[in-house]
């Protein structure tokens, strides 16, 4: 490969206005990167002092707030204020973030946290600092919703599975059991004492399963709001069961 310095004058030219698109371009990126890094490390400040001051009671109550103002009737009351916010800042890429929020949340456009871990979702969804905007807020609870609800068919589908093959469910609820553990504090509060209700059933292991498998869904479907119809047909919205 020649160099720039072996290059003719023109060559020279296109060679080094390619280079300083490449390098803009990169800049750019961590320009975006470093933005929504920045408001994600700031959110994990506020959420680990949230955590650590409340009670999993409180987290709970705190999530089912959260999300009633995000999925609710309070959100509908509220919807042309939420699509006309945007974030308190002068970043391009954030401001356009929000906007590609809203769109998504309006069906126009795809989510801009699809790539996010799940961490960084819940980190958005239930951040009551007021960085993000609530339909950036919606998006990213959308977004976990929409894994869930993967997750939820694909664990249905394992321990009916598990149980026609081998007459048991073990595995698949201590894979339940794994998930839930796995959840940021505030999202796992949500879920009462599943995990007395799953060590209970794991003990036991003599599970009606058609009326487990019924309990399951019903728990299942505790995660979606009315937006999430149109991500699956297999699990219905349902109203939020107890666990305790």
């Amino acid at each position: 490969m020649r160099s720039v310095q072996a290059l003719g004058a023109q060559e020279r030219s296109v060679a080094i206005d390619r280079m300083a698109g490449v390098e803009t371009s990169k800049a750019v990126i961590d320009e975006q990167i470093s933005s929504l890094a920045e408001a994600l490390s700031a959110a994990a400040e506020r959420a680990d002092l949230r955590d650590s001051q409340m009670s999993r009671n409180d987290l709970a109550a705190l999530a089912a707030k959260i999300r009633e103002r995000l999925f609710g009737l309070g959100y509908e009351f509220g919807k042309v204020a939420h699509d006309a916010e945007i974030p308190d800042t002068e970043d391009p890429e954030w401001l356009v973030r929000a906007t590609q929020a809203t769109d998504f949340v309006n069906g126009k456009a795809g989510n801009p946290f699809a790539q996010l871990s799940q961490e960084q979702l819940s980190l958005i969804a239930y951040d009551e600092g007021g960085a993000f905007t609530v339909n950036e807020r919606k998006a990213a609870a959308m977004e976990t919703s929409r894994r869930y609800c993967e997750w939820s068919v694909y664990i249905c589908d394992n321990i009916s599975a598990e149980r026609k093959t081998s007459g048991s469910s073990e595995q698949g609820l201590q894979e339940i059991l794994s998930y839930y553990r796995s959840l940021p504090a505030i999202e796992e509060a949500r879920f009462g004492n599943y995990e007395v209700v799953m060590m209970t059933q794991l003990s036991s292991l003599e599970i009606d399963w058609p009326e487990f498998n019924v309990s399951l869904i019903d728990m299942i479907a505790n995660e979606w709001g009315p937006d999430q119809d149109r991500l699956t047909e297999k699990v219905e919205v349902g109203n939020e069961p107890s666990l305790s």
